[in-house]
């Protein structure tokens, strides 16, 4: 069991279908990519409470477009093509070092890279990209 994204004509390989647990470490580390700071209050509010002031903080060095993705649920609901071309604009020039894999498929792809494509996929052809 776990998430399962889709966009009408994006292919199985260029999607993301694996579990719970990948998909949250992605944005943990995505988090940390965007802001080493940010990316230690992100999981800390993730894992456990964090402290007014530490929200306070949190919320002072966020990225609105990231957050889009970051506070989306991990298992269902969708993006539109406006909220994808945001997120893809925020994180198209990050790196990371993050594989990943589809359920079925099991070809190593890198995690940062694949949701590149599926956001880029989503805004360019004007689709909906659903989370299930």
């Amino acid at each position: 069991m776990g998430l399962t994204v889709n966009a009408k004509n994006l292919s199985d390989e260029n999607s993301y279908d694996c579990g719970y647990i990948t998909f949250m470490q992605f944005r943990l580390q995505l988090a940390e990519t965007y802001n080493k700071e940010f990316g230690e209050l992100y999981k800390k509010w993730c894992m456990s409470n964090i402290t007014e002031n530490e929200c306070k903080r949190m919320n002072k060095i966020s990225n609105e477009d990231l957050d889009i993705l970051l506070d989306h649920s991990d298992c269902d609901g969708k993006f539109i093509p406006k909220e994808c071309k945001k997120i893809y604009e925020v994180i198209k020039d990050f790196k990371m070092d993050m594989q990943g894999h589809n359920y079925g498929i099991m070809k190593p792809y890198n995690m940062l890279e694949q949701w590149k494509g599926i956001f880029k996929h989503c805004y360019k052809n004007r689709v909906n990209l659903y989370f299930s």
